[in-house]
C-alpha cells in the first residue's frame, strides 16, 4: 500500500499531537547546542573560576579541584537541557489563530525509512474511503514535507494579502539553513541573542521570503512554457 500525507487545517483534537511534535523538535537540538557551548570561552572561564574558588578560598586540594571539570560540564548540560525544555513548554502552550498540519498515513507494517519511501500528498482530505484508511496508522509530522507545506503556506499568505514570510534560525540549524536557501529565502539580518549577558550569546539569522517575487517568477515560468 502506498503511504500518503494529507495537509489540512488544524483541528482541536490535534492539540496534544502537535504539542508532542513541537516538544520533540525543540529538544532535538539539546545535544548539538550542548557541544557548541562546551567550546565557548565562557565555559573555560567558569571551570577556571570554580577551580580557583575551591583551591584558594576553601582550601580543597589541587588534585580534587580537577573534579570541577565534570561537575561544570554536568551543570552546563543541565542548564542547556532545562533551557530548551522551558522553551518547548512555552511554545507548546502557544495556540496560533490559523495553522496547518501534515497527517501521515503509513501501513501498520512499514519498515522503510522516511527518506527511502515515496509519499503521495493530498490537500484538505484524502480521496480514499474510510474502510481503506482504517488499514493505515496515522500521525502528525512536520519535517518530511517541509517544501510542499511551505508552498501551500505561501499560497494562503498571498491570498490573504501578505507580502513576505520570515523565519529565524540558530547557528546549529545548518540543515534547516540549507533548506531555506534552496527555497529562495534570503538573509535579512544576522545578530547575537544574549543568553547570559554579553558573555554567552547565540547567533541568530533572520530570513525573508518575498511572496510577490515568487508569484511573478511562477507567472514568468508559465508564460515561457506557453
Amino acid at each position: 500500500m502506498q503511504p500518503f500525507i494529507v495537509i489540512r487545517n488544524y483541528r482541536d483534537d490535534d492539540e496534544l499531537k502537535c504539542q508532542e511534535l513541537v516538544r520533540d523538535y525543540i529538544m532535538s537540538f539539546v545535544k548539538r547546542s550542548f557541544y557548541c557551548f562546551c567550546f565557548r570561552e565562557i565555559t573555560l572561564q567558569f571551570i577556571v573560576i570554580t577551580w580557583a574558588i575551591l583551591f584558594i578560598f576553601i582550601g580543597v586540594p589541587l588534585h580534587f579541584c580537577a573534579m570541577t571539570i565534570p561537575g561544570c560540564i554536568f551543570f552546563l548540560f543541565s542548564g542547556t537541557y532545562f533551557s530548551f525544555y522551558a522553551k518547548a513548554v512555552e511554545l507548546m502552550r502557544t495556540k496560533p489563530s490559523q495553522s496547518l498540519v501534515a497527517e501521515c498515513y503509513e501501513p501498520f507494517i512499514f519498515r522503510l525509512k522516511p527518506r527511502e519511501a515515496t509519499y503521495q500528498i493530498f490537500l484538505d482530505e484524502s480521496p480514499y474511503e474510510q474502510s481503506y484508511l482504517n488499514k493505515f496508522r496515522k500521525k502528525i509530522i512536520a519535517t518530511r514535507i517541509a517544501e510542499p507545506m511551505l508552498n501551500l503556506v505561501s499560497k494562503k499568505c498571498v491570498a490573504n494579502g501578505c507580502s513576505s514570510l520570515e523565519c529565524t534560525i540558530s547557528e546549529w540549524q545548518e540543515e534547516e539553513r540549507d533548506f531555506y536557501d534552496n527555497m529562495g529565502f534570503i538573509t535579512r539580518q544576522i545578530y547575537h541573542k544574549q543568553v547570559i549577558g554579553s558573555s554567552l550569546t547565540v547567533m541568530k539569522t533572520l530570513l525573508t521570503y518575498d511572496l510577490h517575487a515568487n508569484v511573478r517568477s511562477e507567472h514568468s515560468k508559465l508564460e515561457t512554457i506557453k
